[in-house]
């Protein structure tokens, strides 16, 4: 269980990773610093659930750690692979909907002209 979870958690830091180095890396060449409405939003997004995921991620496993301190002889019961592939889909499903939430919130804001944020 420790390795999928690592598996995973590996996967969420180059996906947080990644999010903003193609704009960044457009920023850097061009003079105009700006990005559309509907680009921004969505990197807001994915940056936003890429983040609750990972503490999510961290927060499963700490309990998995947890069980194999306190608990050795039921740990491989208690963090079955079953348990495993819910938790880890538990975590990246609450971290899109935190994620949407933000977003949604967000976008109740007024925003005015061109629909454009400097970035």
């Amino acid at each position: 269980p420790m390795y999928f979870l690592l598996s995973h958690l590996a996967i969420v830091d180059i996906s947080y990773a990644s999010n903003n180095v193609p704009k960044m890396l457009e920023n850097f060449l061009n003079k105009k610093k700006t990005i559309s409405f509907v680009p921004c939003i969505m990197q807001t997004f994915l940056y936003m659930a890429f983040a609750h995921t990972e503490c999510l991620i961290l927060v499963m496993m700490s309990y998995d750690r947890y069980v194999a301190i306190c608990h050795p002889l039921h740990y491989s019961v208690i963090m079955s692979w079953r348990v495993c592939t819910v938790l880890a889909a538990t975590s990246w499903a609450c971290g899109s909907l935190l994620a949407l939430v933000h977003v949604v919130l967000i976008l109740r804001l007024p925003f005015c002209g061109p629909r454009e944020i400097n970035h």
